[in-house]
């Protein structure tokens, strides 16, 4: 079921998992390993947005493995970690080119975490939902990357201890999750412009589908806004 699935609501974080897909391809593509080193310098090293990979780099920067930043920039939703993987991959444009190559339509992808975070306004330029279920069952269904590209991805989403209170929360414990939260910073009004979590859940009996649950401009509480994410996963 959609519901307003052609809206073009903002993807806040989520759009992470289409940049790590691009970024995998590429390195695929390259034959590059996983354990191939990225620099990330010091002008990266941004103080004003959220990374815990920043945190573990000293002031002059270092170099994070092509699995570390994936597993940064999807379980830990850690921007500057996001922000390196697109520039490997391209920049927006060559994000949205793969997904299209891939068949996966409807993206809308034109700003970086850095572009978002300028202004609170340039959090709504990624979209939309019903493009994000595409691409989650393009996933499940195999042959987008090769086998240690894709289980590597698969584990970073499953592994995210991002959004406990949100789809996980609706979701009994014999059940496997795949996830990507995404939640915008509020405007002066106390506008949440976007509070999302989005993914697939695997179900004992070998059945599978994928939600995105996408809450915007609210100006309900956080615990509020979670509940609604929840509260829609009905397997």
């Amino acid at each position: 079921t959609i519901r307003r699935g052609d809206v073009p609501l903002p993807l806040l974080s989520v759009f992470k998992v289409p940049v790590a897909l691009a970024a995998l391809d590429r390195a695929a593509r390259e034959r590059m390993p996983l354990s191939a080193p990225f620099d990330v310098g010091p002008e990266r090293l941004d103080g004003n947005t959220y990374s815990p990979m920043r945190d573990s780099l000293p002031p002059e920067g270092g170099t994070v493995t092509l699995a570390g930043l994936i597993r940064y920039s999807i379980s830990l939703s850690d921007n500057i970690a996001c922000d390196r993987l697109l520039d490997f991959a391209g920049g927006p444009a060559a994000v949205e080119e793969y997904l299209r190559g891939a068949g996966i339509g409807g993206f809308r992808i034109t700003a970086s975490e850095r572009t978002m975070h300028r202004a609170t306004e340039n959090q709504r330029l990624n979209t939309p939902p019903s493009a994000v279920c595409e691409l989650f069952a393009r996933l499940l269904r195999g042959g987008l990357l090769p086998a240690e590209y894709d289980v590597l991805l698969r584990s970073a989403l499953e592994e995210a201890p991002t959004g406990a209170n949100k789809l996980r929360a609706g979701l009994p414990g014999n059940v496997r999750l795949g996830h990507k939260t995404g939640s915008s910073d509020r405007t002066a009004e106390g506008v949440r412009i976007a509070d999302n979590d989005a993914g697939y859940v695997l179900l004992p009996d070998g059945r599978s589908y994928c939600i995105a649950v996408f809450v915007t401009d609210s100006r309900e509480t956080d615990g509020t806004n979670a509940y609604e994410c929840f509260t829609r996963n009905d397997p």
